[in-house]
């Protein structure tokens, strides 16, 4: 489906910029720079079930303060009577947190529920990606030093967040733990040691790389792999307006801004909490967000141009089985254009 709707979308832009190539009055610009860029995401799945219902999962992900340096792409087509605009940015993290609130309840192997608090750092070079395409008829006013173009576009949005589990950085284990031993796989002579001092007590951690590799092998972990996957995927329709207005020759300011309904998102981990139907766990839901960019273009001459722009981002997804998530974004971004 997704890839259905970026094949029409592309389809339409490249009969669009044939079009433009053959018409009269017509403005071309691409620019390209860098910027920077700092993400939030939120993410709640209150109710992760394993496949025979005997396991209900939580598990309340914040990914924060992920800081990171960006390349940014935009080209141009406008004339009398028709405006297209393309854009894409890349950004690759420099450093970010990820806080985990993991809670299980499995009456089936323990006495009571088993929760978590986790705080590892966002690996470098996580990836995030942003594509977006529009068109839109302009309209000028005040001797056309204002242009105003309503819109309709498409947009893809992806992050692709890892994070490196490190031993000292597991913040605290806060439930009581104790297995129910009438459940219980295990020989008791064979796990006796095991739980002899800690069968009871909030300082038994099952989800440390120090417990023992029987009741690891149980809950599915896998102490080896230390990295953690989380991708979340945004795409859809909306509908906006780009507004510019010349201040003089030299000088315009410019705004874009964009309203994204019933767009989709995807969100999929691979990770190791010691859960495998929740490191496999995948989910997706209608999204809507708002999207913003505010500006100024200086003219420098034979037709080259800089800007200097904030971007900012508002997105929120609503799942099923009680899944939700948010992300916010702001960064700025600093590129030289050439029109033609």
């Amino acid at each position: 489906m997704l890839f259905k709707r970026l094949l029409i979308l592309a389809t339409f832009t490249l009969i669009g910029i044939t079009s433009i190539g053959f018409a009269d009055e017509c403005f071309q610009s691409v620019e390209f720079g860098l910027g920077w860029r700092r993400d939030d995401l939120k993410w709640k799945a209150n109710r992760m079930e394993e496949s025979s219902g005997s396991a209900v999962a939580s598990s309340h992900i914040n990914f924060k303060d992920i800081e990171m340096y960006t390349a940014h792409g935009k080209a141009k087509w406008a004339g009398s009577e028709y405006y297209i605009r393309l854009s894409a940015d890349y950004g690759i993290s420099d450093k970010g947190r990820a806080k985990d609130k993991f809670r299980l309840d499995a009456s089936s192997l323990f006495s009571s529920e088993v929760g978590a608090h986790v705080s590892d750092p966002v690996k470098r070079r996580s990836e995030f990606y942003d594509f977006s395409g529009a068109v839109g008829y302009p309209l000028t006013f005040c001797e056309c030093r204002l242009l105003a173009v309503p819109l309709i576009g498409f947009s893809y949005h992806r992050q692709r967040i890892r994070v490196k589990h490190r031993r000292h950085e597991r913040s605290s284990f806060t439930s009581d733990f104790s297995l129910d031993s009438s459940s219980n796989p295990f020989d008791a002579t064979s796990t006796s040691d095991l739980f002899s001092s800690s069968s009871s007590s909030s300082e038994f951690n099952p989800f440390s790389d120090d417990s023992v590799s029987q009741l690891a092998s149980l809950i599915g972990f896998h102490p080896k792999k230390r990295t953690s996957n989380y991708r979340f995927t945004w795409y859809g329709f909306y509908i906006g307006t780009d507004i510019a207005y010349a201040l003089d020759s030299c000088w315009t300011i410019f705004t874009e801004l964009e309203y994204h309904f019933y767009d989709r998102c995807h969100r999929k981990r691979k990770s190791f909490t010691a859960v495998d139907f929740v490191d496999e766990y995948h989910s997706e839901g209608i999204a809507h967000g708002f999207n913003g960019t505010i500006g100024t273009t200086f003219a420098m001459g034979s037709c080259w141009f800089s800007t200097i722009a904030v971007d900012f981002k508002w997105w929120k997804s609503n799942g099923k089985k009680q899944d939700s998530l948010q992300w916010k974004s702001t960064g700025i971004n600093i590129t030289l254009g050439y029109m033609f």
